[in-house]
């Protein structure tokens, strides 16, 4: 069995003992129409736009956060001025230091170890406020912590699929670079946004080669200086490849601007 083929066995174990757990926990609320259900898939075509008024929502890790950019210039906040001609909002609720499993649903099935679900990330609670749009971004914390592809894979795909099933659209980003990420740490980053890519199409942002310098870490001028973060010119690079993604319409259409 090939290295892709151990990650999909994963992820589709995992995915199965969790979904039933985190159903019962969504089920309590009416089920929106599948305003976006295509999302996600590779290659579908793009579905109706967000409705009026709509919130987004962001999970994620101290990047989404904003750390290294100064006030206004990190790519969620260049995202959120792009976004307000159109009726929509972002609610922001990246952490430093945040992990892909403490975005999971509480009660959600993972191995010894690993971190409990923190209740400011939990996607459930995110759900529960009905965004038309979830952005996932945990760029390099899993990997750095030595949590496998396999992991990082069925954790964000577990999210995406609940999300779909609550009527919200999904785009995940892609890992990044970073200066002190070893050779496994690099694998392990690699591996997961090949599945990614392979299994969300057209809604997943790949940013890691266009920020990597020589020898895998940050670009010169995309580093805050810390070998970690992004400076604002590497914030705008995300969020340029973020805005390019949306405008082309092929994970979901963007309502017009009023």
């Amino acid at each position: 069995m090939g290295a892709f083929d151990k990650v999909a066995e994963l992820t589709a174990a995992h995915r199965a003992r969790s979904l039933g757990r985190v159903r019962r926990r969504l089920a309590g609320g009416a089920a929106l129409a599948l305003l976006l259900a295509a999302c996600g898939g590779g290659g579908a075509e793009p579905t109706a736009p967000p409705p009026a008024e709509a919130r987004w929502v962001v999970l994620g890790s101290s990047t989404a956060a904003g750390v290294g950019a100064t006030l206004g210039q990190s790519w969620v906040s260049r995202l959120a001025e792009a976004l307000r001609p159109r009726s929509l909002r972002i609610d922001n609720r990246a952490r430093s230091g945040a992990t892909t499993y403490q975005a999971l649903p509480a009660g959600s099935a993972r191995p010894a170890g690993r971190p409990a679900t923190d209740p400011a990330q939990d996607a459930a609670q995110a759900l529960a406020t009905r965004p038309a749009v979830l952005v996932l971004a945990f760029p390099s914390n899993d990997a750095m912590a030595g949590f496998t592809a396999a992991e990082t894979t069925a954790n964000l795909l577990l999210i995406r699929d609940l999300a779909r099933q609550q009527g919200a659209a999904v785009i995940v980003l892609s890992s990044q670079p970073r200066d002190d990420a070893g050779s496994a740490a690099r694998e392990a980053m690699r591996s997961a946004d090949a599945t990614l890519a392979a299994a969300l199409g057209a809604c997943f942002v790949d940013v890691r080669e266009a920020l990597s310098g020589p020898g895998s870490g940050i670009a010169a001028a995309y580093s805050a200086g810390d070998g970690v973060h992004l400076n604002d010119v590497g914030h705008a690079l995300v969020f340029e490849r973020l805005r390019s993604t949306l405008e082309g319409g092929r994970c979901f259409s963007l309502p017009a601007a009023s």
